[in-house]
């Protein structure tokens, strides 16, 4: 019984590892992450214990709820890529354990295997069995944190899956055909067909990789497309403020000569008049932001101008930041996408409701840039805009963060009840 316990809890601690290894955990605490593996772990030992005379019942009951909890314990960013890895995973075990029971067979040719399940064998063969599938769980794991979140269609999933669960009905024929008494020859064909069953059920993961490269590949391809729009708008933008910059100089020099004329006429109504539409163009021109550092200087001004004629209320905490030194695409990418996400969240919510706030300084030695605001429709599980362009949008957060890492910095995103925080922090 003891060893049951045991073998349950290292299944569940591989299966959710495994897991992990493509799919990105829900944002549990502590408490209900425990609870829901204290569950899966006596789920997995009662049906162990009440299908324990019925095989193949229990493999369709064990990928059952090997699905259930992973669809529990994992965001669906696509629910059959979840599905899809709960079931390579269990095919993963059952390859392993015909691997470890094929090679048994030369110590015991006669070995049956209901002997198997009241002997101490089955103990030495479940160990030596999980420790090749702790190596398999770790080598995948390494193989694919590089494209973790690669985007594959669901179809290929399923394609994917296709041969493992083929695998599944394979081994079931095999190990009843090979059980009992046999000779060295069928000894040998068993150990042949366990190896090459466990060699191409690995393969498949092979094919999983080249996709997820090649899906990587583009999703980086679409971020680059993004980053260069983004330079080029706000250089357009830096351009646009030059001209607009050169024409308020001519008109200031013309408006002064007017009211110098006013004054030797003595027409102060008319000065008044004048005055008062130059202090509004003042008002709605002038740029609020002055942090120093001039692209930033822009990236808000032309942020607050679009927050002020959509009706939302901007508030901010800046402090000098010339001693930031930061690539202008990553200052791009990191400010504009995480204030066009407010932006877009902000500007659905009703009117005296809508505000975003923002701090950009420098504090010990780190450049703290955190932006609340209101939302109305909760964000998607990985962050992703709700536009129909996605392809153009939908990348922005893991922009963000990628560009956070080259800086060596951090970066968290959260809700609290109706307002979204983002915040990164960056040492200078």
């Amino acid at each position: 019984m003891i060893y049951n316990i045991v073998n349950a809890i290292v299944y569940v601690v591989l299966a959710q590892l495994f897991c992990s290894s493509f799919l990105k955990r829900k944002s549990y605490n502590r408490v209900v992450n425990l609870c829901i593996s204290i569950a899966w772990i006596l789920t997995v030992l009662g049906a162990a214990c009440i299908l324990a005379e019925l095989p193949a019942v229990r493999i369709i009951i064990a990928i059952v709820i090997n699905v259930a909890f992973a669809l529990l314990l994992f965001e669906q960013g696509k629910a059959f890529k979840t599905i899809s890895v709960a079931v390579l995973f269990y095919v993963l075990v059952i390859v392993c354990e015909t691997f470890v029971m094929a090679f048994h067979k030369y110590l015991d040719s006669g070995m049956r295997i209901e002997r198997i399940m009241d002997s101490e064998i089955y103990i030495y063969m479940g160990s030596i069995s999980q420790f090749i599938q702790l190596i398999a769980v770790f080598l995948i794991r390494k193989v694919f944190s590089r494209v973790k979140h690669a985007e594959i269609e669901s179809k290929l999933w399923l394609i994917y899956t296709i041969f493992p669960l083929y695998s599944l009905s394979l081994i079931m024929l095999l190990v009843y055909s090979f059980d009992g008494p046999i000779n060295l020859f069928q000894t040998n064909a068993f150990t042949y067909i366990a190896i090459s069953l466990l060699a191409i059920n690995l393969f498949v993961y092979w094919f999983i990789k080249q996709e997820s490269e090649r899906a990587f590949e583009a999703q980086k391809t679409e971020m680059e497309i993004q980053h260069a729009r983004g330079i080029v708008q706000l250089y357009e933008q830096i351009t646009r403020e030059r001209d607009i910059l050169g024409k308020r100089e001519h008109e200031f020099k013309n408006t002064i000569a007017v009211l110098q004329g006013l004054i030797a006429d003595k027409q102060y109504d008319k000065m008044k008049e004048i005055l008062d539409v130059q202090n509004t163009e003042l008002f709605n021109n002038t740029n609020v932001f002055e942090t120093g550092n001039r692209l930033i200087n822009t990236i808000l001004n032309t942020k607050y101008a679009e927050a002020r004629e959509k009706g939302i209320p901007f508030r901010f905490v800046i402090n000098d930041l010339s001693s930031l030194k930061m690539e202008d695409r990553d200052c791009i990418v990191i400010i504009s996408n995480i204030l066009n996400n407010a932006l877009e969240a902000a500007e659905i919510c009703p009117e005296d409701k809508r505000f975003i706030s923002i701090k950009a300084v420098i504090e010990d030695s780190q450049f703290v840039f955190a932006c609340r605001n209101t939302f109305v429709h909760d964000p998607t599980p990985d962050m992703k805009s709700n536009k129909n362009d996605v392809i153009v949008h939908g990348y922005g957060i893991n922009n963000v963060k990628e560009a956070v890492t080259r800086n060596n910095g951090t970066c968290f995103f959260e809700k609290e009840e109706k307002e979204f925080v983002a915040v990164v922090i960056i040492p200078v």
